[in-house]
């Protein structure tokens, strides 16, 4: 018996020995472009990695399909440095790949500035794409100008939270894929939002889904829970396709051509949510549109509630035929604090930049000056003087580091006249979003604001409020930009004869 006691005692000990080991063994690996790390490359430094090894990336520019193979901590340091200036990019240069491919479980991914190279406009590009793996985290990343933003296929119980996912086909994606957590993130200017494809039971919290054509996606997929999410102006603001048993509460559907389109889809419950749309819903199956204690707000439905217990005391009708019934509409909105908020940050940050009129600005007119545009409200006071030429690139790209002399030229000609404006799409993702950037360099001419939105002169002189009119897209010679900036001074010296 004593001897029994020894051997437990001496296996304990081993174990705990070979713990503390392994523990003691982790290792923090740094990477730098520049030679100033362990690696000069984030692949290099993965080969060369153990698991539980953290990878600290530096801020620079990275031309790489990374391959993730062992449990890694793979962090930018930006992340703890907070700068949104000085970022870590990670450029995909295998279109058939992702910029980060993981196939390992206990991965972290957090901080990175992750896009395909918008110059090839390569169908298929995936942002980051997680195989068969578990306990994963992606947070704090932005993904723009991939086809593919995020990709989870056959992969359970992984958080992707704080993201920012824009101009790309697809923003998240979920294929086979159970257990997930998504939270905190912004999809927005997608052609699909977020998808579920076959997917069960994960969760869909506190995201905001906007300008897209599709918001969110259910297909085929069962028992997903959707609460806290701010779905905003998409073309359909939820769809459901041969999906069922999902549950949609708490959430704030707002001014989507179609707040929520039920297609061939049963047994699904929608209450408590709020929709404020163009067609709030349509539900060709049969699901549940309230619970015992509430239903929903719609902001169509008027009615009187006598016994002022909430509800009105008529139902509301969604599809006779089916029986599609809210049978306890709400009288008042649910919203908390936090999703109108959102709500308004979304809604108006435009519209507020615009307004903004900066007291005792210096003039953005001056010879031989290329200005590096970070905000809206540079453009606006800068249009006060004059036109403005933007150009909008990234240091990565080629063609726009080409371009350069260009700017420089067309500054000493015409920087007296016209501000000539260059910004950096992946230190700016909000305004590439704005002005829906999908190949670069992208140049345009603005000339003024009307109706809370920009002027540009075309190509042919003309003006226009539609920017995709007026783009001139890629590297071209020096006289195909002057054309352009002779029309928008026409332009101006007519305005001002008016």
């Amino acid at each position: 018996m004593k001897g029994e006691l020894v051997q437990a005692i001496l296996i304990l000990f081993l174990i705990l020995l070979g713990t503390a080991i392994t523990q003691a063994e982790a290792a923090v690996i740094t990477v730098d472009s520049n030679a100033g790390g362990n690696y000069t490359s984030i692949q290099e430094a993965i080969n060369n990695a153990q698991n539980g090894d953290t990878i600290l990336v530096s801020p620079g520019v990275y031309r790489e399909n990374a391959k993730v193979n062992k449990e890694l901590k793979i962090l930018s340091h930006s992340t703890f440095s907070s700068s949104q200036t000085n970022c870590t990019y990670v450029i995909g240069v295998v279109p058939t790949d992702g910029v980060f491919s993981i196939s390992s479980d206990n991965v972290t991914i957090d901080g990175f500035h992750i896009a395909g190279d918008p110059t090839r406009n390569t169908y298929g590009e995936v942002g980051v794409y997680l195989d068969g793996v578990r306990n994963c985290s992606l947070s704090n990343n932005t993904l723009i100008l991939n086809d593919l933003g995020l990709v989870l296929n056959n992969s359970q119980s992984n958080y992707v939270n704080g993201n920012l996912i824009s101009l790309g086909s697809k923003g998240i994606t979920l294929n086979n894929s159970e257990e997930n957590v998504l939270s905190n993130n912004l999809v927005v200017k997608n052609s699909q939002g977020i998808l579920f494809n076959n997917s069960f039971n994960n969760t869909l919290i506190n995201n905001s889904v906007s300008s897209n054509k599709i918001g969110i996606i259910l297909r085929m997929s069962q028992g997903n829970k959707l609460a806290h999410n701010l779905i905003l102006r998409n073309g359909y603001g939820i769809q459901n396709q041969a999906a069922g048993s999902n549950i949609l509460t708490n959430n704030n559907l707002y001014l989507n051509s179609i707040g929520a389109y039920l297609s061939d889809s049963s047994n699904n419950s929608l209450y408590e949510n709020e929709f404020i749309n163009f067609l709030d819903a349509v539900d060709e199956g049969k699901n549940t549109w309230n619970r015992s204690q509430a239903g929903n707000f719609w902001d169509k439905h008027t009615g009187g509630d006598a016994d002022r217990n909430g509800i009105i005391d008529t139902p509301y009708i969604i599809n006779q035929t089916t029986g599609a019934v809210d049978y306890m509409p709400l009288v008042n909105r649910i919203s908390s604090g936090n999703i109108l908020e959102a709500f308004s940050a979304i809604n108006n940050t435009f519209l507020t930049l615009f307004n903004k009129k900066p007291v005792d600005s210096p003039s953005t007119r001056e010879k031989g000056v290329v200005v590096e545009a970070t905000e809206l409200e540079q453009i606006n006071t800068s249009l006060e003087e004059g036109p403005v030429f933007l150009r909008l690139g990234a240091e990565w790209c080629r063609a726009c580091q080409s371009m350069k002399p260009i700017l420089e030229e067309l500054a000493a000609e015409y920087g007296e006249k016209i501000t000539i404006m260059s910004m950096n799409i992946n230190k700016n993702p909000q305004l590439a979003t704005y002005f829906e950037v999908g190949y670069i360099p992208d140049s345009f001419v603005i000339v003024g604001i009307e109706n809370g939105k920009y002027v540009y002169i075309q190509q042919d002189g003309n003006v226009t409020t539609d920017r995709t009119r007026a783009r001139i897209v890629g590297l071209e010679d020096k006289e195909a930009f002057e054309k352009v900036l002779k029309h928008a001074l026409a332009y101006e010296e007519k305005e001002k004869s008016r």
